[in-house]
């Protein structure tokens, strides 16, 4: 480990006390012990924080394990990813795997890997094209999904909410094996209780409950009950139990 103009690195096995440092690199197996204010945390190795993190910029691309909560401006994961608290970040993005037991708040959220919250998202953009899984409410003024992998929410909700077959329907089985592998496998699929929004356009969706102001069902849909304010299309691929206009 090396400290200097209050920086601290750790390119071996060893470990820092928390604190308030310029920048923290761990490159090879390392610990913070206590909570951590940095303009710049970089994980490349394994690494752990057992406190919580106040940073200008995280990122891992490694193995990194946070115990409390994270507040970044901004915060890139494309190693593996997993925080014990919440997560509060103007941006969010995940082109590895990332696991959050608490709340998610973030200005923009981008998954092109794989997330798991246990809590709910709240966004003003989140956008995917990987695999997600949010066990409470994913509410965002704009909803954007290009299924790439299983993705389920308990509830969904926003002024735009649009999810769409990913591109990768069309090139083929081999693709579709690899994106899930790196998804987590299963049907590249939406599913959700209620999805709730002003201008609805959904495709391979799976809900009890759609409702909004102008919808749009699109192939591989099964919902059971549409209630529509203004105008609602059906397509013939689509089957929807109920539908009625409020």
């Amino acid at each position: 480990m090396n400290e200097k103009q209050n920086s601290a690195s750790i390119s071996g096995a060893g470990s820092i006390s928390g604190g308030t440092y310029d920048r923290v690199s761990i490159s090879g197996a390392g610990k913070i012990s206590g909570d951590v204010v940095a303009e710049v945390l970089r994980i490349s190795g394994i690494g752990k924080v057992e406190g919580r993190v106040e940073a200008k910029e995280i990122a891992a691309s490694g193995s990194a394990t946070f115990a409390d909560e994270v507040v970044a401006e901004e915060m890139r994961v494309s190693g593996s990813g997993r925080i014990d608290g919440r997560v509060e970040a103007k941006e969010l993005k995940c082109s590895g795997t990332l696991r959050v037991s608490g709340a998610v708040a973030s200005e923009y959220v981008k998954i092109t890997g794989s997330l798991r919250v246990g809590a709910d998202v709240e966004a003003a953009i989140f956008k995917a094209t990987g695999g997600f899984d949010i066990g409470g409410l994913l509410s965002a003024d704009k909803v954007e999904v290009k299924l790439g992998g299983r993705c389920r929410a308990r509830e969904i909700g926003g002024e735009r909410i649009e999810i769409r077959r990913g591109s990768w329907l069309e090139k083929g089985l081999i693709l579709d094996g690899l994106i899930k592998i790196f998804t987590g496998g299963g049907t590249a699929e939406l599913r959700a209780t209620q999805i709730e929004g002003d201008e609805i356009v959904l495709e391979d969706t799976i809900a009890d409950v759609v409702r909004g102001k102008r919808i749009e069902i699109g192939p591989g849909c099964r919902i059971t009950s549409v209630e529509y304010a203004e105008s609602l299309k059906v397509h013939p691929e689509a089957k929807v139990e109920e539908q009625s206009k409020i």
